[in-house]
């Protein structure tokens, strides 16, 4: 399910990368359904199956995926600006366990906090924040999808 290179990388390059930052940005003015499909789409770019769910009730996940080894798996998408906390974690590791799905993924267009990650640690929850979502976006599916001024 490692979708991305980093997990979760520092939150420096935040603040100092104009590019990263309006790329951020372009993703969370997305509608909801549009950023939840361009999650689908890098894990059909990787070849795994992966499915919107949709609806108006949070079922603490967004995206079904059946993996290329036939393992089931939950994704949440967090459209945030603030930094997303332990309970989100939480509360996602029990729609795990509800959905008997082997990895889970959470993927925000922000930040972790620390007790988040810290309760995330030697569970198979990958945590994957706004950095490391524009990276996956850049080298999966290409710049051109973060394009908002016509130059990449």
């Amino acid at each position: 399910m490692n979708l991305f290179k980093r997990n979760p990388p520092t939150e420096e390059k935040t603040a100092t990368d104009p590019a990263l930052v309006r790329a951020l940005n372009r993703l969370i003015e997305l509608p909801r359904a549009e950023f939840e499909e361009v999650i689908v789409g890098l894990y059909g770019a990787l070849g795994h199956a992966a499915k919107r769910i949709g609806g108006s009730g949070d079922r603490a996940f967004d995206i079904v995926v059946v993996a290329k080894s036939g393992q089931h798996w939950i994704v949440q998408c967090k459209q945030w600006r603030g930094a997303v906390g332990e309970s989100v974690v939480r509360e996602f590791f029990g729609a795990m366990s509800r959905e008997h799905a082997a990895q889970g993924a959470i993927i925000t267009t922000t930040r972790f906090t620390p007790k988040a990650i810290q309760w995330a640690q030697g569970k198979p929850i990958h945590l994957y924040d706004g950095p490391a979502l524009v990276q996956a976006l850049q080298r999966i599916k290409g710049t051109a999808v973060l394009d908002t001024d016509g130059h990449g």
